[in-house]
């Protein structure tokens, strides 16, 4: 934690607040002195996790290759933590709930089928886009693809289909449903099929 603290003096941050805590690891919100907001994960001390700073920072930077993911600002290794940039906005989950026009749903939907293309052609294999659409944050009405730890650059990648799964083929999933229900199934069908 010492090495933590460190680069919180030597960047001026300071921890506003826990945001979130997983099986391996917690996330915590940081400021700088001008506002700025920054993520801080930091794997736990008992985690049973091989590697999760290295896999995350080596994913992250690849899909941040690509202009993927919340940007990656520092990590350590040894001392188990990365810092990145901190993205205000809902999960994909809550954001659908809302009354959203049909034009704002499609232009996401098509935002989110060629940041996952982008990510197939770059090799990295998110393999948890599917679901519930928990790794999926909706910023401005655009998606924000997060949370690379368990992503692969050796598994085949699937993400364009497992977007599809998410948005379309699962009929029984809240999601689709529901963006079935604003978009139409011609509609979505025409996106799908353009990827």
């Amino acid at each position: 934690m010492q090495k933590v603290s460190d680069l919180l003096k030597k960047f001026d941050l300071k921890i506003i607040e826990k945001i979130s805590k997983g099986y391996s690891s917690e996330i915590f919100l940081l400021k700088n002195s001008k506002g700025k907001k920054f993520a801080l994960k930091l794997e736990k001390s008992k985690s049973t996790r091989k590697n999760m700073v290295f896999k995350e920072s080596t994913n992250l930077g690849l899909a941040n290759s690509v202009s993927i993911g919340p940007k990656l600002y520092a990590f350590d290794e040894e001392n188990k933590f990365l810092v990145m940039e901190f993205i205000e906005g809902k999960r994909f989950s809550d954001w659908i709930k809302e009354k959203i026009p049909k034009k704002i749903l499609l232009k996401f939907l098509k935002n989110l089928f060629f940041q996952a293309k982008k990510l197939d052609k770059a090799g990295l294999d998110h393999g948890q886009l599917a679901g519930k659409g928990r790794n999926i944050l909706v910023r401005k009405s655009l998606p924000i693809i997060i949370d690379f730890e368990k992503a692969s650059q050796t598994r085949r990648v699937h993400n364009v289909s497992q977007i599809k799964s998410l948005v379309f083929f699962n009929k029984d999933g809240f999601l689709a449903q529901r963006i079935n229900g604003i978009v139409g199934e011609r509609e979505l069908k025409k996106i799908i099929n353009e990827f």
